[in-house]
């Protein structure tokens, strides 16, 4: 047994959480959620929206003997008030003295049930930051941040709902919303070809001679990945994302060349492959037709639904924008390892959960935000082109009819980056936004559990 008479160096925390009898406004215990990401240990936990996090009195268990002190002050259990409206720094100093612990406490007003949904993914797959956002027949219902928008630097930044994240995969909901405003404005139809000399919107751009079936490519095809290439053409190798000599370091233009002079594994319009080049050279379209940045114009398309801050992401960290998380990426990998003026259209927007909510109330067939594009458009655009080919099918630009009873939706990865939003059969729609990303098998399938269940519970609450 332990000699009493020698100092314990235990520091452990056993429990924390604020309670009712200690905190007249509170109704119910607020428990906090125990996490450890990045070599931190972080206690998360959600009051209600009436509590004054200003002036709030913890309870806890530490380790006996040990001393608890919060930003520096010693604390007593269910007794000393504490300011809990920013992150703060609890430490449990063992009775010896020279053991130690130190955990961040981030507290929020919001949805506990809610909260616990979020909570658990950054427990689980080790998020540092998640951004989420929620609409109901185009109101905007509940939106938050969650831990740390910046994790390793100092100070730290927590994440809020109005703050930039990669979109990855996403982005190419946006590049389709695009492409089919061009076609509203007369300028393109998705029946144009993409690289038949003459009449190709590209062929200028692509002279020389083309692989078999090339000249054949639609910019309908680009849209729902039926160009007839596929990553087996090229012996599995995606020509965005790669290492490979012939596309690695190589700008754009380059990779495309090589793949025009490739011929497609099948005729397009016959086979759904998902194939990310198609979308960067949806981006070149863009760029070809309408004479500025791709960046430019979505800008223009997403400010008639009053989007202003959405852009294409920088490569290097250091170019990021200021109010845009910091992405960490997950084993070996590096979260700025791609070059962003390949990826593009394809995968490099970046935007709020805020906005990304405001622009698809825009393009959802609902009757309160005005559709920035015509029904005809969005029945387009929401089409399943590939009925018995992928899960649910694809559109342009959007996966159709998931069977967690989502009309349409699009993920998205990249090392540092997971996505995902949805537009619900029952009238709500949510994104959540990762600025990183797990490796574990299952992951995209939780994230995407995830939003359902808080789209179920925002359907059911507000």
């Amino acid at each position: 047994p332990d000699d009493p008479a020698v100092p314990s160096a235990a520091c452990s925390l056993e429990s924390f959480q604020f309670l009712g009898s200690a905190n007249p406004s509170m109704a119910a215990a607020a428990n906090a959620t125990f996490a450890t990401i990045m070599n931190r240990d972080i206690l998360l936990v959600t009051v209600p929206e009436n509590v004054d996090i200003t002036h709030l009195v913890p309870s806890f268990k530490a380790s006996d003997k040990a001393t608890v002190r919060i930003d520096g002050s010693e604390i007593v259990s269910n007794s000393t008030p504490v300011n809990f409206s920013g992150e703060v720094q609890l430490d449990i100093t063992a009775e010896n003295g020279n053991a130690h612990r130190s955990y961040s406490v981030l507290v929020r007003k919001g949805n506990a049930e809610i909260d616990k949904k979020v909570y658990d993914i950054m427990v689980k797959y080790q998020i540092p930051g998640i951004g989420l956002a929620t609409t109901k027949k185009e109101i905007a219902t509940y939106s938050a941040g969650y831990g740390y928008a910046s994790i390793d630097t100092n100070p730290r930044v927590l994440v809020r709902p109005d703050m930039l994240f990669r979109l990855a995969s996403m982005s190419k909901a946006q590049t389709a919303l695009c492409i089919m405003t061009l076609c509203e404005e007369g300028r393109l139809s998705v029946d144009d070809y993409v690289f038949r000399p003459k009449e190709g919107v590209l062929a200028a751009m692509y002279p020389g001679q083309h692989g078999q079936n090339v000249d054949d490519i639609k910019i309908r095809h680009l849209l729902s990945h039926t160009s007839g290439w596929a990553y087996a053409t090229t012996g599995g190798v995606d020509p965005v994302f790669t290492s490979d000599s012939r596309f690695a370091g190589k700008s754009l233009k380059d990779r495309v060349a090589y793949m025009v002079g490739t011929a497609t594994s099948n005729y397009p319009g016959t086979s759904f492959s998902y194939y990310n080049l198609g979308f960067c050279i949806l981006g070149q379209v863009i760029e070809q037709i309408t004479g500025v940045s791709y960046e430019t114009y979505l800008r223009s398309v997403v400010a008639k639904a009053g989007v202003k801050d959405m852009w294409v992401a920088k490569t290097h960290v250091g170019d990021r924008r200021a109010n845009e998380c910091i992405y960490y990426p997950q084993g070996s990998s590096t979260a700025y390892g791609n070059d962003m003026d390949v990826v593009g259209a394809c995968g490099a927007v970046i935007a709020s959960p805020l906005e990304l909510m405001q622009l698809l109330s825009a393009q959802d067939y609902g009757d309160v935000v005005p559709d920035i594009l015509t029904k005809e458009s969005l029945d387009a655009m929401y089409t399943n082109y590939h009925p018995t080919v992928t899960v649910g099918g694809y559109g342009f630009g959007w996966r159709i009819n998931h069977s967690l009873g989502w009309y349409s939706y699009h993920g998205g990865n990249l090392s540092g980056t997971a996505t995902i939003w949805a537009r619900g059969k029952n009238g709500v729609n949510g994104v959540l936004l990762c600025n990183s990303r797990s490796q574990t098998d299952g992951f995209d399938s939780a994230l995407y559990v995830a939003l359902n269940d808080i789209m179920n519970l925002v359907n059911q609450t507000y």
